[in-house]
């Protein structure tokens, strides 16, 4: 079977299984637009199977936020084309970081959520340890397993943590000692970095000390695989 196949049977699973309680469907929302054949609808703009970097967020959007009504059908256009939200802070820092140490823009790589429903609630509300390590099991270490990509950049702990655990692997504590804890995964190295966003970033700096921080975790990552997707 080819990695499109088996990308595609994943996503066919997303959609006949019933999500975690509390939790929705993509389908769910305006009349079932954003629904895709992929885990999540975050592929669209970063679909290439045979990248050599897989980025991994945690989630795609909450109940709060998608229940709100249409008023820039542009935005939209957008959304539905590559499934993320122009000038979202989380995508404004995240493309620079990977064109500053690797020389390659998102749509290069492999890039999913995590937890492939929309979580209930606002933005910024929670999903528990135990939804993100079953979402882990289920969807994001078979893409891994797929994609075969040489390095994975898992965006915050509970993402990273996650994964770690679905692999049978010691959760970590703290960013830092998560940074400092990559791990081999089908053949691929797992990483945590700092989530993209604003607290994410804010977080990793404040608590180091060091405003220079999220770019020093970037080149500390990046030197350990030098030339990486040079031949892209």
């Amino acid at each position: 079977m080819d990695k499109r196949q088996a990308l595609l049977e994943l996503a066919v699973k997303r959609k006949q299984t019933p999500p975690p309680e509390g939790s929705f469907r993509i389908g769910k929302y305006h009349e079932g637009i954003y629904e895709c054949d992929h885990v999540s609808p975050y592929t669209k703009g970063a679909d290439n199977v045979n990248a050599e970097i897989f980025v991994l967020l945690q989630d795609w959007g909450s109940n709060d936020e998608m229940s709100l009504p249409v008023v820039d059908l542009e935005k939209q256009k957008f959304e539905l084309r590559y499934g993320r939200t122009p000038g979202q802070e989380t995508n404004n820092n995240l493309e620079p970081l990977l064109k500053q140490y690797f020389s390659i823009n998102l749509d290069r790589t492999y890039a999913t959520n995590l937890f492939p429903y929309i979580k209930g609630g606002e933005v910024s509300a929670e999903i528990s340890d135990e939804d993100l390590r079953w979402a882990a099991k289920e969807f994001a270490l078979p893409q891994i397993a797929i994609v075969q990509p040489k390095l994975v950049i898992c965006c915050g702990k509970d993402t990273f943590n996650a994964v770690r655990v679905a692999a049978g692997e010691k959760e970590v504590e703290t960013v830092e000692e998560g940074i400092n804890a990559s791990f081999s995964l089908y053949g691929s190295q797992i990483w945590l970095q700092s989530h993209p966003g604003w607290m994410g970033q804010s977080n990793r700096k404040r608590y180091s000390g060091n405003a220079d921080q999220v770019n020093d975790d970037w080149e500390k990552m990046a030197a350990s695989f030098p030339g990486l997707c040079s031949e892209q």
